[in-house]
């Protein structure tokens, strides 16, 4: 019962902090949209990771990796982000959920065996990707549609990233502690984005954008806190339900920004889902 609140808590939070973060890149832009998720996120994250304690018996190598891990996630936030700014939510999402079939196959090239079932999850999703950037519905726009399209180039670069942090973060986050790997990705935003656009004055303040970038970051934090109490009772069950914030995502783009996918885009969608979930299940037996 705890995987499955746990990782509804995450799909839920994942989804709305999504759909904050598409208005707020729109509004104020996707860097500075990254900054105020940074600034907010690494202002709630840090008391929690120094409550949970400071890893001292860290490796050079725990370091290292916590560094990529950090590094990729707010790289592969920016690119969501620029995605988010130009296309449809739902869009977006379907492509970025496939991080995990990224990473999947990341290990899988570092040796690890992936099984029948993963490599049928992972060709679905693929399938899906597909459907969902290629997809249009009958009231888009030339515009639009190309829009959307570049939208999905750049949310598949964004789920080639996230899926490099997800697999150099798996290791490291057993060892050093949820927590940390979170604050990593925080700090890195804050350092590499967000300073450098305070001390160029480029740094935006309009709102409401600044105060859906500071949402999302928070609520994005909070579910990521809960997908980690989820995981203690069931990390298989907690990561199947937590994949679920695509669907919370697009429903909400449905539903607040009367965002239409093709049928073709909601097969892809659905397809999306499916493939992610089968990896997850064939990783966690």
């Amino acid at each position: 019962m705890i995987a499955v609140l746990g990782g509804l808590i995450a799909a839920c939070t994942w989804g709305t902090s999504t759909l904050f973060a598409s208005r707020a890149a729109r509004q104020i832009g996707p860097a500075s949209t990254l900054a105020w998720v940074g600034i907010v996120g690494v202002t709630f994250i840090t008391p929690i990771a120094l409550w949970y304690g400071i890893p001292f018996d860290a490796t050079w190598t725990d370091l290292g990796l916590l560094l990529a891990a950090g590094v990729g996630s707010a790289f592969g936030l920016r690119l969501t982000y620029a995605a988010l700014a130009r296309g449809k939510v739902g869009v977006v999402v379907a492509i970025t959920s496939t991080e995990g079939a990224v990473a999947a196959l990341i290990a899988v090239i570092a040796g690890e065996r992936l099984g029948l079932l993963g490599g049928i999850g992972i060709a679905v999703a693929t399938l899906g990707v597909m459907g969902v950037g290629l997809g249009r519905h009958v009231d888009d726009s030339d515009h639009v549609a190309r829009d959307n399209r570049r939208a999905a180039l750049t949310a598949s670069g964004a789920a080639l990233v996230f899926g490099s942090s997800l697999w150099a973060s798996g290791d490291v986050a057993q060892r050093v502690g949820g927590p940390w790997v979170v604050f990593s990705a925080r700090i890195t935003a804050v350092l590499t984005i967000a300073i450098p656009l305070l001390l160029r004055r480029q740094l935006q303040y309009a709102r409401p954008g600044i105060l859906l970038a500071g949402g999302a970051g928070l609520i994005e934090s909070i579910g990521f806190l809960g997908f980690l109490w989820g995981a203690a009772g069931g990390l298989g069950i907690a990561a199947v339900v937590a994949t679920q914030y695509a669907t919370v995502a697009t429903l909400l783009s449905w539903i607040f920004l009367k965002e239409r996918l093709s049928r073709l885009q909601i097969t892809g969608v659905a397809t999306v889902i499916a493939g992610v979930i089968l990896l997850t299940v064939s990783r966690s037996v």
